[in-house]
């Protein structure tokens, strides 16, 4: 593969799952290792195929292809209740001003792709999709060790609500707010 190969963007497929299992995988596992974080808390690192294929079917489930072989990914899921990202009085305080929200998982991008766009062009998608711009907050987690990922976000314009260490590392809660008039800050 070269990086000048077009490059497609869309929603996965389940038969791609397993290819999609396997992209995210390798991603996390680049991710645990900038993070400073043990194998056994994250569980991208075990998934399976089946799940990743459940969650193509229930969530909206980006792919960027080359020459038909995913390079990477990105999930946008609805969630209902903001407040079950909700862990502190700081983050209640934010976070009860919505009545949805869009949450961010599974982001990975191959190693023959990081650092050339592909992300940004990714996440930029997962931003622009009806689920994220309706309720005008979008949630993510990431390492608040990985000082690339969080550049990579504050880039974009996420903010940090609050961390905390539930799963055995420090985890930023970020958040991708647009005001009343439904400028982002993709547009602001």
């Amino acid at each position: 593969m070269d990086n000048n190969d077009e490059i497609i963007i869309r929603e996965a497929l389940p038969e791609e799952a397993k290819k999609i299992r396997d992209l995210i995988r390798e991603a996390m596992e680049f991710y645990r290792m900038s993070s400073g974080i043990n194998a056994e808390v994250l569980e991208s690192l075990t998934e399976s195929t089946e799940s990743v294929k459940e969650r193509i079917r229930r969530h909206h489930c980006l792919v960027a292809t080359c020459d038909e072989v995913p390079v990477g990914t990105i999930t946008v899921s609805y969630c209902d209740n903001p407040m079950k990202y909700s862990f502190s009085a700081q983050t209640a305080r934010t976070l009860r001003e919505y009545k949805d929200c869009a949450y961010i998982s599974r982001f990975a991008v191959c190693e023959q792709f990081r650092d050339t766009g592909l992300g940004v062009s990714l996440m930029n998608e997962a931003l622009r999709m009806p689920i994220s711009t309706r309720s005008g907050l979008v949630l993510l987690h990431t390492a608040v060790s990985n000082i690339k990922m969080r550049d990579f976000y504050n880039n974009r314009g996420f903010v940090v609500l609050d961390s905390e260490d539930s799963r055995g590392y420090e985890r930023g809660l970020f958040a991708y707010m647009s005001d009343q008039n439904g400028r982002d800050n993709l547009t602001a």
